[in-house]
């Protein structure tokens, strides 16, 4: 036989090969969610071990490590405000043995002057996990309101400035929309911590912050703070007596913190399909959403086709959101 004759033979068995193949039911793609999970799936995330983000994380890595059948091995690489982690992802292979569990990509392109990755295009959106609202809350006994209303009133009373504590950026955020939404301008006072913004909130240092709802539904519980609304679009099973910002008048106001799951660019499709599902699964089951009400959370799932939308219309959101808080990328 001639090499010419050899070539074409060697082609036509590996056509023929494809042929069998695709009538098996069998794809390169098809392989990939076979194989997948291969061992150990590893999980970055960018806060310590035993914060409410890595209790959170834990639940689900536990949940999905059953449905797996491997471990899911939780890496903590703290450091930049969660983006060493997500750069550790964005550097990892792409075949779903390693994923980036954090709290959104969007707000980091307003927060950061620069990152070594590209936050829309280096990754896929896996799924998302839990929704946080913040709680717009007042001390009781130095700012005696009751309703979003009247607390409006109270600070037009009082001159067109309103000065309120901002511990994170979403505190900051959800400030500076409710401020500037009913007409005021907002005077943010920064801290390092949510305790310390209680305490000279309990202190009569400034009347309102916007507080995580973990933090929040504690302290109205033991009667130390008065929750006026809730920043999510619907009312949390958790406080269901609370309305929600829009229903207390100001009809733009739909912003909470959440928490996705993502995995590097490039991971195939059945992959990311396989791990859509499992994180969906554990998001939608009942032990889920009864774990997250012990720390004021509540269910968030969006699968990785809405997740994607989600976080698109997130980052146009956050383009407004910063220029309304004035924030300055660092």
């Amino acid at each position: 036989m001639t090499p010419v004759g050899r070539i074409r033979r060697k082609l036509g068995l590996l056509a023929l090969a494809g042929v069998s193949a695709l009538a098996l039911g069998i794809s390169p793609n098809n392989s990939h969610a076979q194989e997948f999970p291969r061992g150990p799936i590893q999980v970055y995330l960018g806060f310590p071990a035993g914060t409410y983000l890595d209790i959170v994380t834990r639940f689900y890595t536990d949940r999905i490590a059953a449905k797996a059948g491997q471990p899911v091995i939780v890496d903590n690489r703290v450091g930049a405000g969660g983006m060493l982690a997500m750069g550790a992802a964005a550097k990892s292979k792409p075949d779903g043995q390693s994923l980036v569990f954090g709290p959104g990509l969007s707000a980091s392109k307003v927060q950061f002057k620069s990152l070594p990755f590209d936050p829309v295009n280096d990754f896929i959106r896996v799924g998302t996990i839990v929704a946080f609202p913040f709680v717009l809350v007042v001390n009781p006994e130095k700012t005696d309101v009751k309703s979003v209303a009247e607390l409006t009133a109270f600070l037009k009373s009082k001159g067109k400035q309103a000065s309120f504590g901002s511990p994170n950026t979403l505190s900051l955020v959800a400030g500076a929309l409710y401020a500037t939404g009913v007409g005021l301008e907002p005077v943010s006072v920064p801290y390092r911590s949510a305790a310390d913004a209680i305490r000279d909130l309990t202190a009569g240092e400034f009347p309102f912050m916007f507080s995580d709802s973990g933090f929040a539904f504690a302290q109205m519980k033991q009667g130390k703070l008065r929750g006026l609304a809730v920043t999510l679009p619907k009312r949390t099973p958790n406080a269901p007596d609370l309305p929600t910002m829009i229903e207390a008048g100001l009809p733009n106001f739909d912003f909470h913190g959440w928490m996705g799951v993502y995995a590097p660019a490039g991971t195939p499709k059945p992959v990311i399909d396989k791990l859509s599902g499992w994180v969906d699964e554990v998001a939608r089951a009942e032990e889920t959403a009864k774990f997250l009400s012990t720390l004021g959370a509540d269910p968030f799932p969006l699968n990785s086709e809405q997740f994607t939308k989600f976080e698109a219309d997130e980052f146009k959101a956050w383009e407004e959101r910063a220029k309304i808080a004035k924030i300055e990328p660092q």
